[in-house]
């Protein structure tokens, strides 16, 4: 598995290995990123559904995890979203609601008592007042970028910096603005794919054609996304030009994981 590339990456991020643990809101919290950071890859924090009081204790709990006495403490990356907030639209609402009620009746479910999901808040100065002390060594973003003087402040922090990307020019995108690494993410990715330059969703590509397109396009380290959940993709990944690869969906069964009883059932099987 290794080669220049990964040794430069793994040096990047201060881990043994060149593998990231994707960040997924509402499958984990701070244990299974510890765990895959005890393990020598990069473990992830998701940030977005966090209140700012919610994500000092998780980073507390994280950093004591992770704190080695007489030695540096483990790396670990913490993840944000940059999308703009969107605005509810009633009307639109009312017509979904509409258009699915002939299954709620199927169902014999009332749809006003079904809840939303946890809102994802973009990153904000608040949310980096709760991180700031923390310092934390890797900060990673979807969704394009912070404003300016956000990112600068995250950089001040001393924290490397990696962002998402589904397209080449997205990649162009983010090395132009000082990421140290790129995250290409295809269109197998299990959860948010992180398109933020065009509204064309058509111009997102697979995996293992975008890793080589990216590879091709960007000078700073490349970090392979989506479908990859073995030894053989991420071999494939490095062949095409990754520096390393991140993966998500094959932590889910970990102990560590918050995966409900029902969502680990349908995994296994």
């Amino acid at each position: 598995m290794t080669s220049t590339r990964t040794q430069a990456l793994c040096r990047l991020l201060g881990t043994r290995w060149p593998l990231v643990q994707a960040p997924m809101a509402g499958s984990q919290g701070h244990a299974l990123a510890a765990a895959v950071s005890r393990a020598g890859a990069l473990g992830s924090l998701p940030a977005a559904t966090l209140a700012p009081q919610a994500l000092h204790d998780e980073l507390t709990r994280l950093q004591q995890a992770l704190d080695r006495p007489g030695e540096p403490p483990l790396p670990f990356n913490l993840n944000f979203f940059c999308h703009a907030d969107p605005q509810p639209d009633g009307d639109a609402q009312a017509r979904w609601l509409q258009r699915l009620q002939p299954y709620f009746d199927e169902l014999g479910l009332d749809a006003a008592a079904v809840g939303t999901g946890p809102a994802r808040s973009p990153f904000s100065a608040a949310l980096a007042d709760r991180a700031e002390p923390f310092r934390p060594p890797v900060v990673s973003f979807h969704f394009g970028l912070p404003e300016p003087s956000l990112l600068a402040r995250v950089k001040g922090w001393g924290a490397r910096v990696l962002s998402s990307a589904t397209t080449v020019d997205e990649a162009r995108w983010l090395e132009a603005r000082g990421v140290d690494a790129v995250i290409a993410q295809g269109l197998e990715a299990g959860g948010h794919r992180g398109h933020f330059l065009d509204p064309d969703l058509g111009l997102q590509s697979g995996t293992f054609a975008l890793v080589r397109r990216v590879a091709d396009a960007v000078h700073v380290p490349v970090i392979a996304a989506g479908g990859i959940a073995d030894a053989a993709g991420i071999r494939a990944a490095l062949e095409l030009g990754a520096s390393g690869v991140q993966v998500g969906t094959a932590y889910l069964l970990c102990d560590e994981a918050t995966t409900s009883p029902l969502h680990r059932a349908a995994l296994a099987g």
